[in-house]
């Protein structure tokens, strides 16, 4: 008897083809596509990949490890390259949401990441394959296994540089010396991936340009608290100083409790907390970021006690981060209103502090039983 194909599997399949039809053919037009393909093409002859020659695209902001895994989608034709890199980021997210929850809470928190993914797929951007890398991390570490769970974090660091913090998850499992030991071990061999078309001298020179510009980068503030924050304020605010708080808010529960490395619960409601961490404190943040924090968004709605008041997080996440963007929305609104005070970062705020205020006062007592995590997250096994 053949097994039923998940329908929305079906859906994300349906938005992959019709993206690359529109974007690579239709419009032959697929965005940082064509900027991922060209910087492949000028690190592999020894070009400046940071640097680029007048006419060609500029804005490449990713390292050279990435431009070299890119090569997979660089060497094909354009609508077929297109097509398999829309296919790796929406399916990766796919496979990811399905490994970590049972089937019907991971269809509808599907459905709610999904017009946030096609807004990421329609700019060619990583966003919904960081996000799928971080939640497989999080399902690899739970399975004991360090080794895919600090490549899927690698590759999301050599891409995006923000997945590094989840780390921090393998920390939290058993024999954490030996995750630190093999996640060091294969951050060196990826650092060292360019090697195979560059000399050591310029993949130093590489690196250090790369340093630079992300350097550079930290005086913006993207779709984020602190363009919130400046725009409420009325001037600029530094980064910084709200972006550490953040960091506080989010570790300190792992130090409060004691409960992290006990209970795949708490694990799994702080991975949403990251997710959306991950976003909202970018300052390189921009409107397709946010597939990163509506897949934490989703996750914790469809792993907690239904409530009315979580239901109206929800909507508001939906109603100032993902609708705003659809088609039928008036363009003008994100524009002119919610995009230059940051208003789509606002509800992933207050989600996020819902996050750490459960995770602050997380159970202990008998009605919160420790469990394994293979009997906790149901089809990790």
């Amino acid at each position: 008897m053949m097994r039923r194909i998940d329908p929305v599997l079906l859906l994300f399949s349906a938005a992959v083809l019709a993206v690359t039809i529109q974007k690579g053919i239709v419009l032959a037009h697929p965005g940082n596509f064509l900027l991922f393909r060209d910087t492949f093409h000028r690190l592999v002859s020894g070009a400046d990949v940071y640097n680029p020659p007048a006419g060609e695209m500029t804005g490449f902001l990713y390292s050279p490890t990435f431009a070299l895994l890119f090569a997979p989608f660089a060497l094909l034709p354009l609508a077929l390259g297109l097509l398999l890199w829309n296919g790796i980021n929406a399916l990766t997210l796919y496979w990811g949401v399905t490994r970590v929850l049972p089937a019907r809470a991971a269809r509808v928190a599907l459905l709610i990441v999904f017009l946030d993914t096609v807004r990421s797929l329609q700019n060619s951007q990583t966003n919904a394959l960081m996000a799928g890398l971080i939640v497989l991390s999080f399902v690899a570490l739970e399975r004991e296994r360090a080794i895919p769970g600090a490549a899927a974090i690698l590759v999301g660091t050599f891409t995006k540089i923000y997945p590094v913090g989840a780390g921090v998850l393998g920390l939290m499992r058993p024999r954490p010396v030996r995750f630190l030991g093999v996640f060091v071990a294969l951050g060196l061999l990826f650092a060292a991936l360019p090697l195979v078309v560059l000399s050591p001298a310029s993949l130093l020179a590489t690196y250090r340009e790369w340093w630079s510009i992300i350097q550079r980068d930290d005086a913006l503030q993207g779709q984020s608290v602190m363009r919130f924050v400046s725009a409420m304020v009325g001037s600029t605010v530094p980064a910084f100083p709200l972006q550490l708080a953040g960091t506080l808010l989010l570790v300190a529960p792992l130090i409060a409790q004691r409960v992290c490395g006990s209970d795949a619960r708490f694990r799994l409601r702080w991975l949403c907390s990251l997710l959306v961490f991950s976003v909202i404190f970018n300052h390189q943040a921009e409107s397709a970021s946010f597939v990163v924090a509506s897949t934490g968004v989703a996750i914790w709605y469809v792993t907690g006690s239904p409530h009315w008041w979580r239901t109206t997080l929800l909507g508001l996440v939906l109603a100032f981060e993902t609708l705003p963007h659809a088609f039928f929305a008036p363009a003008d609104l994100y524009k002119q209103v919610i995009g230059p005070n940051a208003l789509d970062a606002v509800p992933c705020l207050l989600v996020w502090l819902v996050i750490q205020y459960e995770l602050w006062r997380w159970p202990r007592s008998s009605d919160e039983p420790k469990i394994s995590p293979r009997e906790t997250l149901a089809n990790l096994a």
